[in-house]
Parts: C-alpha cells; structure tokens; sequence
C-alpha cells in the first residue's frame, strides 16, 4: 500500500512538471508573436523618419503583418488538425526568424513589407498551435484556465516590445535590435525541438472529416457567423493602439516624448498579459461567456471614447487610461472559448485559424482604414491631427458597437 502511494504520488509530480513545462514554452512560442505584432509600436517613429514615410504607408506597413498573418489560417486549421502541432509550430517559427532577418537589413518601404508579412505569416501559428496542443492534452473545462496563461505569459512579448526594446533600439539602433533578438527564436526552436513530448501524444486520435465538410460545418453555424463581427474588431479594437497607433498618438496629439510614450504602452501591455489570466480564471469560475464579453467589449467602447475626447493632458492619467484598456482589451479570450464549447474536437484546428483569419485580418482593416482617414484628413484636408486621429478612434468604435450589437444574438453555452 505505501509503495502504491509513493507510486501514485510520483506520477502526479510528474504530470505536473511536464503541463508546467508544456505552458512554459507555448508560452513562449505565444511570447514571440505578441513580441513582433507589438515591436512597430515604439520605432514607428524612427523607421517613418528614417524612411520618409506618410501615414498611409505606415498603416500599410503595420497592416501587412495582420493581413499574411490572416491568410495563413485556414492552411494552418488543416495542418494543425492533420499533423502534430509542434512540427507546424518549429517550421513558422523559422520563417519568422528569417523575416526577422530581412526586417534588420531594410531600406526601403517594400522591403520592410516583404519582411513584416513573413513575420506575420509565420506568427500566424503562435496562439493557434498552442490552443490546438492544448485542446488535444486538456479537458474542455481546463481550457480556458490554461489558454488564459498561456495568453498571459505570452502577452509579456507585447510588454518587452514597448520600455524594454525602445531602450535597446536606443542603445544600437532598430536595425540591430531586430537582427539580434530574432536568434531568441533559433532557441525557441531548438528547446521545442528536444523537450516537447513524443508525436503520439499529441496526434489527433479521432477521425477527420473531409476539408470542405469541415469548412462547410464552421461557416454554416449560427453562432460562428454572429460572433465574427467580434473577431474582426474585438481585438483590433486594442491592438491597432499598441501595435502602431498609441505611440504616434501620444506623441503627435499629447506631444508626450518617446520615453514615456513607451512606459504608457508597457503599462498597456502588462494589463493585457494580467487581464488575460484574469479572464481565464473568471470564465472558468462563472461560465457565463456572454455577460463577461458584452460588459467588457461595452468597457472598452468607453475608453477608447475618452481618447477621441482628448480630456487628458498628464502622464499618470494616459498610464491608468492605457492600463484599463490593455487590461479589457484580453476580453477577447472569452470568445476563444465560446468557440472551443461550440464545436468538436476533431476540427477545432480548422475553427479556431477560421475565426483567427477573421481576427487579424480585423486588425489589419482597421490599421489601414484609420492610416487613410488619418492621412486623409490631416495631410489633404488640413484638419488638425488631434480631430483627424479623434475621427479615426470613432470610427473604431463604430465597428466595436456593430459587433456588440452582432453577438448579442448568439447563443449562451
């Protein structure tokens, strides 16, 4: 009987080592795209001074990333379905690594492109390779709980991109910051290649249907159709700030220096690593996905409101306002959740990079849109650049009010 106990016993520490070293590297897989979405948010500046760019250009540039990362999702849903996961994952990490590459030796505007959609298409595994991992080793009910850490942990790449690698881009310029963390990934690669567990534990052991069944089930579902308005423009609704815009905002309307332009978006994207386990652990707790998400996406319309108002005018106060909106702006891992309880197991690949094609290239439409009106505005019409980014956030809101309004009509599970 002892000798059973000091068995049973081995195996539960065991066990537990082993998910603790499988969230460590998801999440750092997670880590590394959080990391290069975010990284333009603090050298926007230089590279536009440096490149001559306008807003549109810029925009587009910051876009791109968004739109690659967007299309790479449905051949992503069906490999990751198809194969082991992490196999998938090494082999976008290396594209980022070279993306990474090109990005350090750019000089010119479609250059740069080239390599941000590299890096956007490699990314595009990051958050779906992860969850999929998850979903074959978790309980449903343990989803959220270990997908909010993941999201969390990993959310911490946003925050280096912000204080951390402004002062090391100060330090040895854009160029060699980026050419130098990118061997961060060559790690990354190599740790997953050796300590992740055998393929046959990770192998989808149910049967696939059909790709276009699969498909044809996803986009027929009612529910799947009213909350892509929510895809769209939930997360960009957050992540066009501190992905591009906040920076030059606080900059150009606030007259804030770059220094403490990249302290407010660190602040912003320390909440949103908090708020995402935060979220995780509320939803495991309450279950009630849409009460959590309406309230919070209502939130975020409130303070992304009081930025086009322009009523604040002191450090401190754009920290806490950032701060609120990072924090609420990780509402959208309740909708990553509704979508694993209203699905099958055998093609949550395939669901998840759908909706996640409809989340970023959301990102990428609102980068653009609010780089045209910005541009438009300020450069051809003469408005003033605080009205011209005013007008811009409010056509955020807009989209964010169309998908609240969009998934209220789901169903409750």
């Amino acid at each position: 009987m002892i000798v059973l106990n000091l068995y049973c016993q081995v195996k539960v520490i065991s066990m537990k080592k082993n998910i603790t070293l499988i969230i460590i590297l998801l999440s750092c897989t997670y880590f590394i795209s959080q990391f290069y979405r975010a990284s333009l948010g603090v050298v926007a500046i230089d590279i536009s001074s440096d490149l001559n760019l306008n807003s549109e250009q810029l925009g587009r540039l910051g876009g791109v990333f968004f739109l690659s990362f967007a299309l790479t999702q449905i051949p992503l849903g069906i490999a990751l379905d198809k194969y082991n996961p992490i196999k998938i994952i090494i082999f976008m990490l290396l594209i980022i690594f070279i993306g990474s590459l090109i990005f350090s030796f750019g000089n010119n505007l479609n250059f740069l492109i080239l390599a941000r959609a590299l890096q956007g298409m490699g990314c595009g595994v990051c958050l779906m390779g992860p969850l999929v991992v998850l979903t074959r080793i978790l309980k449903a009910r343990e989803f959220a709980f270990y997908s909010g850490i993941v999201m969390g942990m990993g959310g911490l790449g946003a925050l280096f991109a912000t204080e951390p690698f402004y002062n090391f881009t100060n330090l040895i310029g854009w160029k060699n910051a980026f050419f130098y963390s990118s061997f961060l990934i060559l790690l990354l690669i190599i740790l997953l290649f050796f300590y992740f567990p055998k393929e046959d534990k990770l192998k989808n052991k149910l049967v696939l249907e059909s790709n276009l069944q699969a498909f044809k089930e996803i986009l027929k579902n009612k529910n799947f159709l009213l909350m892509l308005p929510m895809s769209m423009f939930g997360y960009a609704s957050f992540a066009f700030i501190l992905t591009l815009w906040g920076g030059k905002y606080l900059l150009l309307v606030h007259d804030i220096s770059n220094k403490y332009v990249s302290i407010i978006l660190m602040c912003m994207a320390l909440f949103w690593a908090i708020g995402s386990i935060v979220f995780g652990a509320v939803e495991k707790k309450i279950n009630r996905k849409k009460v959590i998400l309406i309230t919070s996406a209502v939130i975020m319309t409130l303070l992304l409101s009081l930025l086009c108002l322009n009523i604040f005018n002191s450090i401190l106060l754009f920290i806490i306002l950032f701060s609120f909106l990072g924090f609420f702006g990780a509402f959208t891992l309740i909708l990553i959740s509704h979508y694993r309880a209203i699905f099958n197991e055998k093609i949550i690949g395939k669901v998840l990079t759908t909706a996640n094609l409809f989340n970023f290239f959301g990102v990428f439409l609102v980068q653009w849109v609010t780089g045209i009106i910005i541009m438009n505005l300020n450069e051809k019409y003469n408005f003033s650049i605080s009205l011209s980014y005013s007008l811009a956030f409010m056509v955020v809101i807009l989209f964010l009010i169309f998908a609240i309004i969009s998934y209220l009509k789901t169903d409750e599970v």
